[in-house]
């Protein structure tokens, strides 16, 4: 096929995508008032549909942005900064993710979490959903946990099967402890420690990556 033909059929399929992109948030955009900025946030979200990035949470950004009365610049840096965090995490979480686990993955990588941690929990877990994880492991880096510790506590927990119950208390946990005075790493360690402590031996590769969330 020839170069000039390769190109034309990209950009009728670009242009297709875009407009089911634009068809589809539509009636949201409306809620945007500026044109100005109604504009910017729908070409940016057609360029993200384009490149495969789940367009919701970036619409559900720029509507937050309006809520707050922000301006034009600041709404759009804010949407082209969330859609560089999605396309990082479903790089690292793979083309599989879930839209829920690529929005928890650049949520993840906003407050610091690195790229390798988002990989190894991925290699943890293949088979099943880690929003919760990665809301968790968000948590704790928020609160000033140091994140190579959150993210060898998190991944312990998951290769012992750790259920979503402990793993929403850890995280609840610590936040009060940390609200309460107490450091952030001193707390992770105390709960992290009382959760281990009930939890069976490391289980065989095999039986992780089959394991129900």
């Amino acid at each position: 096929m020839k170069t000039s033909h390769r190109l034309l059929i990209g950009a009728v399929a670009f242009g297709a995508v875009a407009s089911h992109a634009t068809a589809q948030d539509a009636p949201r955009l409306t809620l945007i008032r500026d044109d100005v900025t109604r504009n910017l946030v729908r070409s940016l979200i057609s360029g993200a549909s384009a490149r495969g990035v789940p367009t919701e949470p970036l619409m559900s950004k720029a509507l937050e942005g309006v809520a707050k009365k922000a301006t034009s610049k600041a709404i759009t840096d804010a949407v082209r900064a969330l859609e560089g965090r999605m396309r990082k995490a479903q790089e690292l979480l793979g083309r599989d993710a879930s839209v829920e686990e690529i929005a928890a993955g650049a949520d993840a990588l906003a407050v610091g979490v690195a790229d390798k941690t988002l990989r190894q929990m991925r290699a943890a877990a293949p088979r099943r959903s880690i929003v919760l994880e990665l809301g968790v492991i968000t948590e704790l880096v928020a609160r000033r946990v140091p994140r190579e510790k959150a993210a060898r506590t998190v991944l312990e927990l998951m290769a012992r099967g750790a259920t979503p119950l402990q793993l929403t208390a850890l995280s609840a946990d610590v936040q009060g402890d940390v609200a309460a005075g107490l450091k952030p790493e001193v707390a992770l360690d105390l709960r992290g420690r009382g959760i281990l402590s009930l939890l069976p031996p490391t289980p065989s590769a095999a039986t992780l990556q089959n394991r129900p969330k």
